[in-house]
This record gives C-alpha cells, structure tokens and sequence, in this order.
C-alpha cells in the first residue's frame, strides 16, 4: 500500500527490526516505547526497509512482548527468509495510533514546534529538537533572532508545559542565554 506524502508526516518511529526469531517468520524487534504492552494486539504497522524512503503497510498475525523484547509476526510472512528482508526495518505508526498516555504526561516529539517563554513573559523562541547527552536531555531552542540556545530538560528549568496552548514556560539562570537576563 503506497503512502501519500502528507501520511508520511504523521508516522512515528517506535521501532526497529533486528533479526528473525524462529523459522516461521517472526521478527524480534526493538521498542523505541517507554509505554509497556504497546505492541500488544497491534494489527497493522508500516515497515520501512533500510535505504528506503517509502514505507509499506503490513497487517500484523501477532505480537507479544518476551523478554524485555518485541515478537511480531507480519501477516503472509511464513519463513526465515521471508522474515530476513525485514532485518532493519523501521516500524511506525500513524500519530492517531500511538499509546494513550497517563494524564500530566506527553510524547516528547510533541514538543517540537513549541513556543519558549521565560517565566517573565519574555519570548525566547521555538524548541526545534530535544537532544539527549546521556545526562540528561535540551531543549534545543531556535531563538527569536535566529540564535540557538540549548536549555537542560529538568525541573529546575522547566515550570511547565502546556500541550494545548504549545507553550513551554522555563526559569533561566543570569547568563545562560549569552548574556545577563536583563539585556533585551
């Protein structure tokens, strides 16, 4: 099934395959999910081979987690070498299919696009990406005058989130942007 460019833009990575498990055409894969049982009952994902651009949508015989692993089995798939062409497969999901999520928490992607205020209502720009440094994660901010500035993902510099309104409200410290806080 061919995917039109506007669906493309609306798939989420949330994992990989990296080997065939057994003789029958089950695949091992690696959640890219923090949320448990997200496989669980899925009955289609899209499949994109390594060093293609276009993914392909497969219906999905079953899945189970095993041993802080994923088992999936795609539907029409019956042997090892049916299963090997799947080695290094990216599978994603539409963004209307991903996990529900607890109340007060949120998929990180989400953020992306989000408005950066300081805490006295000073704009300070746009999070373009979140980037994990082992540590902890950065926002990953494209200020207001074309700058970038990264900010640690923490509490003491988060006050808060809000999905709806796509706003992030951060606490800065003198200095972090390049210079005192009060220089505008």
């Amino acid at each position: 099934m061919s995917v039109t460019k506007e669906e493309m833009e609306d798939l989420i990575l949330i994992g990989m395959v990296r080997k065939v498990r057994g003789t029958k055409g089950d695949l091992k894969v690696e959640s890219y999910s923090d949320v448990r049982g997200r496989f669980v009952g899925m009955k289609s994902a899209y499949f994109r081979s390594p060093g293609k651009e276009q993914p392909v949508r497969h219906s999905i015989e079953k899945c189970e987690e095993m041993n802080g692993y994923v088992v999936m089995k795609p539907e029409g798939v019956n042997s090892f070498d049916e299963a090997s062409n799947f080695i290094g497969s990216e599978i994603l999901v539409r963004e209307d299919e991903r996990a529900q999520l607890p109340k007060g928490t949120f998929y990180v992607d989400s953020l992306v696009g989000m408005s950066v205020v300081e805490e006295g209502g000073r704009s300070i720009g746009v999070v373009e990406e979140i980037v994990s440094n082992g540590a902890q994660s950065l926002l990953s901010i494209r200020q207001d005058d074309g700058a970038e500035v990264s900010v640690p993902f923490v509490k003491p510099f988060l006050v808060s989130i809000d999905l709806e309104e796509r706003s992030i409200l951060i606490r800065l410290i003198d200095g972090m942007l390049g210079g005192g806080l009060d220089e505008d």
